[in-house]
């Protein structure tokens, strides 16, 4: 029970080293077979990032007014994760906004450069995030819930869809990715036990059933594109789940 609990930590803290800059000490073991089990406590990296981003609104808002606090908690969770799913959302703007084809697309989205879709896609959703928070009451528990349930709508996908990658030859190739059910569970387990903190219970299932539509949603907007999931477009879907929680929110 013990090695039992000493290795899912170390796959916890595997997880953070990969989806965040916080420090996590270079004993922890890597190796590819734990890196895919990693994805299962994504959500639990979401509660993370979302109490500190929380923590951080609430200090920065004893100090100074909500909209000065909300643009100081957005770039702590920016910095806090490198900016890991912006850039995924930026690159998928450019290469789904400026390819024709699959493999147009994938060549686009391995391009470091900023295009016009990245640009404006980037202005509005941070828009949309700064304009949809200010304008809530409960804005903590709002970060907290987003930031969950965010992350596990977008790992859901390597548990159901392929991955796409683009071969020398400059054809698709879409393999199923390494998973078990045990971590799909593992991952519904942890979005599940967070839809608990949402204050009305009208407002957890308006948010739960708009989730959903949207996953069936982004199921077809990628299969559509792309074939498959891509790492970057993972990225956007939960940079638009994030967005997304916090209108229902609003809305309610």
């Amino acid at each position: 029970m013990k090695e039992k609990l000493i290795k899912e930590s170390q796959i916890f803290l595997l997880a953070v080293a990969i989806f965040t800059r916080i420090p996590v000490s270079a004993s922890v073991p890597y190796s590819e077979e734990l890196k895919n089990e990693s994805y299962k406590y994504c959500g639990l990296v979401g509660l993370l990032i979302g109490c500190l981003t929380a923590i951080v609104f609430s200090a920065a808002n004893a100090i100074w007014p909500v909209e000065v606090s909300v643009v100081i908690s957005m770039a702590f969770s920016i910095y806090a994760t490198g900016a890991f799913h912006e850039d995924g959302f930026a690159d998928t703007c450019d290469g789904f906004g400026g390819g024709f084809t699959p493999e147009k697309k994938l060549e686009i989205m391995k391009d470091s450069r900023i295009g016009a879709y990245a640009l404006l896609g980037m202005i509005m959703i941070l828009l949309l995030k700064y304009t949809s928070l200010v304008s809530l009451e409960q804005i903590p528990l709002a970060l907290i819930i987003a930031h969950v349930l965010s992350r596990s709508m977008a790992v859901s996908f390597i548990y159901t869809h392929g991955y796409v990658r683009q071969t020398e030859q400059s054809k698709l190739k879409v393999a199923k990715s390494p998973s078990s059910k045990s971590d799909f569970v593992t991952l519904l387990v942890v979005a599940a036990l967070t839809t608990l903190l949402i204050p009305t219970f009208k407002l957890a299932v308006l948010l739960i059933v708009t989730l959903i539509a949207a996953r069936l949603w982004f199921s077809r907007w990628m299969v559509k594109q792309v074939g498959g999931y891509t790492g970057d477009a993972l990225g956007a879907v939960q940079q638009m789940s994030e967005v997304l929680c916090y209108l229902v929110f609003l809305a309610v």
